[in-house]
């Protein structure tokens, strides 16, 4: 059952790059730097970007199960950070960001709050299931590996936050939340590829 659950995961997790890969070759008008992910969800690549949101909720999801069926110590919390994950990732573009420029709608603000609970999540995510592999005899390297994500995540959300607080910063606003957007999808992988030869 893990070994189908963390094949899954990685299919969400390879859905979610090539939907990301396209989204950014794709004609859009769009500023990697600057413009956030969630750009693309108000404009006429919409779909793709849900596309990416789910790949990422069914990954999480896949591996909040797949940990809940190991003998791993210590796993509770990362399940937990895998759930709200899953779901923030599921629901998020169902609530798009307001256009730059217009009013802020109460869409707008549950957009940002599910924004913020993913890239929370998967940044506590990465140091709980770094604890978890820790604990396990043979994981050390698994451990290290996802705690560096945790903390890459972890910077990059600061630089994020920092970044659309600060008028001299917004230029790299898009660059920052992207770091988040490569811990994240290197720790769901890492995790998966980690469980699969659990």
């Amino acid at each position: 059952m893990v070994a189908v659950l963390t094949l899954v995961a990685l299919a969400g997790v390879s859905v979610t790059l090539g939907a990301l890969i396209v989204l950014h070759v794709a004609p859009s008008g769009l500023a990697p730097l600057r413009d956030p992910v969630s750009a693309y969800g108000i404009s006429r690549h919409s779909a793709l970007y849900r596309v990416q949101t789910l790949g990422t909720a069914v990954a999480a999801a896949a591996l909040a199960i797949a940990f809940a069926a190991t003998d791993l110590p210590a796993t509770l919390p990362a399940i937990v950070a895998l759930i709200v994950l899953a779901v923030a990732r599921a629901v998020i573009s169902w609530a798009p960001m307001d256009a730059p420029g217009t009013a802020r709608t109460s869409t707008g603000r549950l957009h940002d709050v599910l924004a913020f609970g993913a890239f929370a999540a998967a940044s506590v995510g990465g140091f709980m299931t770094a604890i978890a592999f820790g604990a396990t005899s043979g994981l050390s390297a698994a451990a290290a590996a996802s705690s560096a994500l945790g903390w890459l995540m972890t910077a990059a959300s600061v630089l994020t936050i920092v970044s659309a607080a600060t008028p001299a910063l917004r230029g790299v606003f898009g660059l920052a939340e992207r770091l988040i957007y490569v811990g994240m999808i290197a720790w769901l992988a890492l995790t998966a590829v980690v469980l699969l030869g659990w």
